[in-house]
């Protein structure tokens, strides 16, 4: 049951955004602004919700999207439908395709890298711009540990889902979190909702079966590397799990632009949402861009 006083602020969070039927499927996105679409694309455990600090400085010039992929944040949670990387591109294929947009930019954190590079598989020519940041194009970056990898073992998993309390969470997030005292009560209700609403089920799938191939990663590596559209790397040094990465990825794209953030660990949108903000609409209107973010 949701803790005294939560539903409210939880409306807080849902006004800010809308659900789309695709297909058999709810989606629910924030969006906002106007002219050429950008589509922002989270990460696991998250949801639309951690972009909301940073949509809206690209929201002046450019129409932002982010929904939730399916078993995320608020979006349906639908037993019979696999969770994978290609299944959630599929996802936002057709949403993209329902909305009339055939050109769009793309910005993908963690997870939502490897949708956003599915998507440029498929059709690069579709995609104007592309943003990775704090991801990795190796299945084994995807094995390491981290405060979740637990839930991979049978009977531990099953009780550390059904024990999940919001201040557990908090804890896992202050890992990858390097401005932890933005982790307010009303943040973390925004994190947590999900985890109160069928989201439990959906991780503990997600860590008991692979999210892709070593094929798949394979196909994706080799079209960042024939990808010709303009790239962006922006990059938080202090992520303990994906911070290394940079080097990897941006060897497969040797045209990128790599801007690190020095002081930012795995979830930017938290330690630096402004900058990261910012940077990203300096780079889709095609001005300098600096060497590293503070």
């Amino acid at each position: 049951m949701a803790e005294s006083g939560e539903t409210d602020r939880v409306c807080d969070h849902l006004v800010a955004g809308r659900w789309e039927q695709v297909d058999a499927l709810r989606i629910f996105t924030r969006a906002g602004g106007a002219g050429p679409t950008t589509v922002f694309l989270h990460g696991i455990p998250t949801s639309s919700f951690v972009w909301r600090d940073v949509l809206p400085w690209v929201a002046p010039t450019r129409r932002a999207i982010a929904p939730d992929l399916p078993g995320f944040g608020c979006s349906d949670r639908p037993r019979y439908r696999p969770y994978t990387v290609v299944s959630w591109a599929d996802a936002v294929a057709r949403l993209l395709a329902q909305s009339g947009v055939a050109r769009y930019a793309l910005v993908g954190h963690d997870l939502g890298a490897l949708v956003a590079t599915e998507l440029v598989r498929r059709d690069p020519t579709a995609v104007s711009a592309l943003v990775l940041t704090n991801t990795s194009l190796r299945p084994a970056g995807w094995h390491g540990f981290t405060p979740l990898a637990l839930l991979r073992f049978p009977i531990l998993g099953e009780l550390g889902v059904a024990l999940a309390r919001r201040w557990m969470l908090r804890a896992a997030m202050r890992v990858y979190v390097s401005e932890d005292r933005r982790l307010t009560r009303s943040v973390m209700d925004g994190y947590w909702w999900p985890f109160e609403h069928g989201f439990r089920d959906v991780l503990l799938a997600l860590y008991r079966s692979p999210i892709a191939t070593a094929a798949e990663f394979d196909r994706w590596r080799a079209a960042l590397t024939a990808y010709r559209g303009r790239t962006l790397l922006a990059w938080g040094m202090r992520d303990p799990t994906f911070g290394a990465e940079l080097e990897d990825v941006a060897a497969l794209l040797p045209d990128a632009v790599a801007v690190p953030f020095v002081h930012a660990n795995h979830f930017i949108q938290e330690d630096r949402p402004e900058a990261l903000g910012r940077l990203i609409a300096v780079f889709l209107a095609g001005a300098e861009l600096p060497r590293a973010v503070p």
